[in-house]
């Protein structure tokens, strides 16, 4: 892949172009940006965690708030905005296209993000990212609460417009020459991710109209003193956030499987079975969303249907990981910078689906739910494959889209510290919830086996923050003065391998 690069340009002229490049580019930007604003909150949770008591903040509201723009950003300014980013400047590409189907629309999609962000930020509410009633619509401070509703309200239709352009321009505008299946594996990732959305995301539009006008008192939907139900809320929101976590998965998992054969000097080992493996996670994600649900009083028929649906996932992901796998065997395999943020990220993954595995279980839910387990888990996909898949991407896109090599030295040192600071974080956590720890919480019993878990687990937050720093400064510098790239070959892999798609020597 070669990207054409073009000379220095003034910043308002990529602010205001609609092109696809540069909306993937302000796209990139921004979410590195969210991304480092919300790890230092993150950074101070978990400071304030270091000891039982009162460490840091003025009291538990405060970390409530902290805890709830943490979350939100993160989630939705920092996996989401990286998606479309990498979606924005590669899809037009791959499909052959001059642009996105809508370039205004596009750009209306990105300019939406920073105002919804704007709104999050401003107002700190203190819901947490899941916002469950009643305390979210009888107690809630506001304005916070508003302002947090109306930011990802906002978030949403910018999702589902950006949704929407990608699938027009996927199925649509791609080159009449070119069949769907000898498209990237990442414009399936793009096309299947965008379907959730655009299917899932109007779900979660209607309960946020309803959790403000209870708020106002104007109905009471989720408000148990008005004969309202607060776990139909908890409905509305999982149908679409449980097929949200594959929305956050599928486009790092389309990532992957760009590097890997890269990397691998061999093609991908089967085209077809990943293809199959998105849509069965799409259709999954779909018919599992009330596991989070298990302690909520729904019957045991129900609970097993949820049960079964979402060990259907694992035979999906295990296709992916296996394709991984079996494309490096016997493979000329190059250790760059790309490739061990993806064998990291797919050996945290592993850990990930273990312990989701235990999730699935009814028994060993009931004793894990709301703990640190649910915690480590989660934070397992998020900062483990997705996060990992999305900064060696980065690097992986660096020389194509600059021009300039950045710094592989301080790239591996980023990668180790990452690898054993996440370890640290996120396993630990996992046994803090076995010792019973509950999640979301100020304080804790001051007992020596969860200060010194808690302190592991700081320990570890702090080493990845020096990553996540180490990550900005090599990308800024290497902006300004790295040494410029050989585009042809800029990871000086050198080898040719034979596209069995296209039929013909694949550089």
């Amino acid at each position: 892949m070669v990207l054409e690069v073009k000379r220095p340009r003034p910043m308002w002229e990529i602010l205001f172009s609609t092109h696809h490049t540069d909306v993937g580019l302000l796209y990139l930007i921004f979410s590195i940006t969210a991304f480092i604003m919300g790890g230092a909150l993150a950074m101070s949770i978990r400071t304030e965690l270091f000891l039982p008591g009162q460490q840091l903040f003025a009291d538990s509201n405060t970390f409530h708030r902290v805890f709830t723009v943490h979350g939100t950003d993160m989630l939705f300014l920092w996996v989401m905005p990286l998606a479309s980013a990498f979606g924005n400047y590669l899809i037009p590409i791959m499909v052959r296209y001059q642009d996105m189907a809508w370039p205004k629309l596009n750009a209306v999609a990105f300019w939406m993000v920073p105002v919804g962000a704007a709104l999050i930020w401003m107002g700190w509410a203190d819901v947490t990212w899941n916002a469950y009633p009643p305390y979210s619509i009888i107690r809630a401070p506001g304005p916070a609460a508003e302002m947090w509703i109306f930011g990802l309200k906002i978030l949403g239709i910018s999702s589902v417009l950006g949704g929407v352009n990608f699938v027009v321009t996927i199925l649509k505008m791609k080159h009449p020459d070119l069949p769907l299946m000898k498209t990237p594996l990442f414009v399936w990732a793009q096309l299947v991710t965008s379907l959730m959305l655009i299917v899932s995301m109007p779900t979660f539009a209607a309960s946020l109209i309803m959790l403000y006008t209870d708020r106002l008192g104007v109905s009471g939907f989720f408000n148990p003193a008005m004969g309202g139900d607060p776990i139909a809320y908890q409905h509305l929101f999982w149908f679409t956030f449980h097929p949200e976590v594959y929305v956050f998965l599928i486009p790092a998992v389309g990532m992957l499987y760009e590097m890997i054969p890269k990397f691998s000097r061999k093609p991908i080992y089967s085209y077809a079975s990943g293809v199959i493996a998105f849509v069965m996670l799409a259709i999954v994600g779909f018919a599992s969303w009330a596991h989070h649900m298990y302690a909520t009083g729904m019957n045991f028929s129900e609970k097993t249907v949820f049960m079964v649906g979402t060990l259907a996932a694992v035979p999906a992901s295990a296709m992916h990981v296996f394709n991984w796998l079996a494309t490096m065997w016997g493979g000329r395999v190059k250790f760059a910078a790309p490739m061990a943020f993806t064998i990291g990220g797919i050996i945290l993954f592993f850990g990930a689906g273990a312990g989701g595995i235990v999730n699935t279980a009814m028994p060993l839910d009931f004793l894990t739910h709301d703990s640190y387990w649910v915690v480590g888990h989660m934070h397992l996909f998020l900062m483990g494959l997705i996060t990992f898949a999305f900064i060696g991407f980065i690097y992986y896109m660096f020389p194509f889209i600059t021009g300039r090599t950045y710094s592989e030295k301080a790239a591996m040192v980023q990668f180790w510290m990452m690898f054993i600071g996440v370890i640290l974080i996120f396993f630990t956590q996992h046994l803090l919830g076995l010792y019973g720890q509950p999640r979301r919480t100020f304080d804790y019993v001051p007992v020596p086996p969860l200060i010194m878990m808690n302190q592991i687990s700081t320990f570890g937050a702090w080493i990845t923050g020096s990553a996540a720093a180490l990550f900005v400064a090599n990308l800024v510098y290497s902006v300004g003065w790295g040494k410029p790239a050989d585009m042809k070959d800029p990871f000086h892999i050198g080898e040719q391998y034979y596209d069995y798609r296209r039929k013909e020597p694949h550089h």
